[in-house]
Order: C-alpha cells, then structure tokens, then sequence
C-alpha cells in the first residue's frame, strides 16, 4: 500500500507545481496590464490568413535568435538560456 500512497503523493506534487505556476502566471498578469498594441495583437482576427501568399524569406533576412525562457514565478524572461 506505501507504493501506491507514494505514486498518489508524487502525482499531487507535480499538479501541484503545475497549479501554483498557473496562478503565478495569472497574479503576474494583473499586476502587468497589457498595452494596447497586446490588446489589438491578441484579438486580431487571423482566420483568414491561407488567403494569402506565404512569404518567401530571402537569404540573410531570417537569422537564428537567442533562446528564451519564461519564468512564471516572477514574471521575467531569461534570454540566451
């Protein structure tokens, strides 16, 4: 019965994690009001975007960016990671 008990515990404890980094998330966002270029940004209406032709990237004009890592805890982003 202790190994049960103990995988129980364990996938409590990863939900758990998973839970109170949501809730991290949703306090950093009420504490960091969008803008109104994230307003427009995020409810932009993009159904209609196979109406249009993919663009073709010229050579040089995409580089490979910096690795990023959000940090839901304290809201910051980690660049270079």
């Amino acid at each position: 019965m202790n190994t049960i008990k103990s995988e129980i515990v364990q996938r409590l404890a990863n939900k758990l994690r998973e839970v109170l980094s949501f809730l991290n998330y949703l306090v950093w966002q009420t504490e960091n009001s969008r803008t109104q270029e994230d307003t427009d940004w995020l409810e932009s209406d993009l159904s209609s975007l196979d109406n249009y032709e993919p663009y073709e990237w010229q050579e040089g004009e995409r580089q490979e960016g910096l690795p990023v890592k959000f940090i839901a805890e304290t809201g910051k982003i980690e660049i270079g990671v």
